[in-house]
């Protein structure tokens, strides 16, 4: 016969193992979201090794002279291309290393990806999204934003980030109160630029 303070024993393993067993290790990761990204067509633009090298090769100032914007004025800074308008306003691309897959899963984790989320395709197949918009003052919201950022799947690991900073500027031209036009307008001349 077992005498009490074995069983008290026996019974105080059986519980520590089962505790041990029973007892949470750590907790799974969260898996990621399933997210539906476009299509990029092909192997997306040949010329994405080219952008990645020189961010101004997505548009040239004389481009942009073209469609309306006046007295461009360039520079580069890293892995950004700015051609300012007079004092204010500006257009920019850029690559920040990013693609549009991850893109779409940061937007689907509510990570910040910008104030604004509009899926287009420019010229009918390279899928693209307006991130941001910048509102115009109170006063004069009726007049449009000040300034939209696109992000153009340029192939599966290169977004060209085009920055159109129409700010209300007459140097802006037809663009002055429509800078999600103008960033749309860009987006096209870079893919005509990138797939040549």
């Amino acid at each position: 016969m077992i005498d009490r303070r074995t069983l008290c024993v026996v019974v105080a393993a059986l519980g520590l193992g089962l505790g041990a067993g029973c007892s949470p290790g750590r907790p799974p990761a969260p898996a990621e979201p399933s997210v539906s990204v476009p299509p990029i067509p092909g192997i997306g633009m040949s010329g994405a090794g080219r952008f990645r090298a020189d961010p101004c090769a997505a548009v040239t100032v004389e481009q942009l002279t073209a469609i309306g914007f006046s007295g461009g004025e360039r520079r580069r800074d890293g892995n950004r291309c700015v051609t300012t308008f007079g004092a204010v306003a500006s257009v920019s691309t850029s690559n920040r290393g990013d693609s549009l897959r991850i893109l779409y899963q940061e937007h689907a984790l509510g990570h910040d990806t910008g104030n604004h989320w509009e899926p287009i395709t420019v010229e009918t197949i390279y899928p693209a999204v307006i991130v941001t918009t910048e509102e115009n003052v109170p006063s004069k919201q009726a007049e449009g934003p000040l300034g939209c950022t696109l992000a153009l799947a340029a192939d599966d690991t290169t977004l060209v980030y085009i920055n159109a900073a129409t700010a209300d500027e007459p140097e802006a031209g037809p663009w002055q109160h429509d800078p999600c036009g103008a960033a749309k307008k860009i987006a096209a001349l870079t893919v005509n630029n990138l797939t040549a």
